[in-house]
């Protein structure tokens, strides 16, 4: 039995993106020649490095119990110990699927660039990213249905993953990829290990966060070279796809604190046995009331720490005309790069530990 015999298990997406050849076998980008040695030496393999034979209550907190925002309402009171112990189990389940169908589209988008990249060098590093990113489905995968089930894709999720493999320049690709959709897991998955107490979760994410920080500088390397010598018009166009991408994100707020799409979410409440609209209803009651969820201290702030500064330090909302976008959407600027430097790998000094 193959694929093919499930058909209600398979999406066809559309692509039209061009096939680059590229017969000049040469390096022109050395940072990317140092990602991509760096990407070869640090493969891994899941069935090596994590013990799978390792038991899971998912019954347990795989989180820590203050960092789940909906323990601080009083509507986590009204339920019963079994409803919080179900609501726990598979709240997780859900959050870590949209992570699997995320690693998903980034295995595809990621092979994609092998394709659509002009530079030898590029091709070679998004070939090592695809490996990657098969590797991060597999984990998950496996991970999820040792906890509970895989639950559906968000849908403000799956239209920016969709609206990213969609897209005829592999330019929008890169952005909706390494910059936006792996700027929200690298972030996610560091305040998830700092929040976990469960060994396999947290031994899984530190391998994947080790990736994910080489996928995000890829972005920066590749498109700060690109950005500066592309036409206005073009640029323009990179521009306000940045901007599309970010408000679909800001939409889905998986990790986040959200519920995301709520549709697909009620299927989490309904297996908690929590009536949807009575959660709604309480939420909404409290949020009226004052409640809002809170980031604990260290936390990464995704959108504001990583995406937004990722797509300023390359050039992509510096034009008077984006910058209005910007604002007449509300949305402020954040170009602070610290954070963001701080959790990718450092290109600068890789050469020195690539030679001693």
């Amino acid at each position: 039995m193959t694929a093919i015999d499930h058909p209600e298990t398979m999406e066809t997406l559309p692509s039209n993106l061009d096939m680059v050849w590229q017969w000049a076998y040469e390096i022109d980008i050395e940072k990317l020649r140092r990602l991509y040695d760096m990407a070869k030496r640090e493969q891994w393999n899941a069935d090596q490095q994590l013990d799978w034979s390792r038991e899971i209550d998912p019954s347990a907190d795989i989180l820590d119990p203050e960092r789940m925002a909906v323990k601080t309402t009083k509507f986590w009171t009204t339920l019963s110990k079994s409803q919080q112990e179900a609501f726990g189990a598979h709240n997780a389940a859900y959050m870590l699927s949209q992570f699997l169908h995320g690693e998903q589209g980034a295995m595809m988008v990621a092979a994609s660039l092998v394709d659509g990249v002009p530079d030898y060098e590029a091709k070679l590093y998004a070939a090592t990213q695809t490996m990657d990113e098969a590797r991060h489905v597999e984990v998950f995968e496996r991970y999820i249905k040792k906890l509970d089930k895989i639950y559906p894709i968000d849908g403000f999720l799956k239209g920016l993953l969709d609206a990213t493999l969609a897209h005829k320049r592999w330019e929008c690709r890169c952005v909706g990829m390494n910059m936006i959709v792996e700027g929200l897991a690298l972030g996610t998955f560091v305040n998830m290990r700092e929040a976990t107490t469960e060994p396999l979760f947290k031994d899984l994410l530190t391998y994947v966060i080790k990736d994910e920080a080489r996928h995000v500088a890829y972005g920066n390397v590749y498109l700060s070279e690109v950005i500066q010598d592309m036409h206005k018009d073009d640029l323009a166009e990179v521009e306000d796809f940045a901007f599309e991408a970010l408000s679909m994100m800001r939409k889905a707020r998986i990790g986040g604190g959200g519920s995301g799409d709520t549709h697909v979410y009620n299927n989490v409440l309904m297996d908690a046995g929590v009536d949807p609209k009575d959660f709604m209803n309480a939420m909404m009651k409290e949020y009226m009331e004052g409640w809002r969820p809170k980031a604990m201290p260290g936390q990464v702030h995704t959108f504001k720490d990583l995406m937004m500064p990722a797509l300023a330090r390359v050039g992509l909302v510096e034009s008077e005309r984006i910058r209005k976008r910007y604002k007449d959407a509300n949305v402020n600027m954040f170009d602070d790069v610290s954070i963001l430097k701080g959790m990718e790998v450092d290109l600068e000094n890789l050469e020195h530990s690539l030679t001693h």
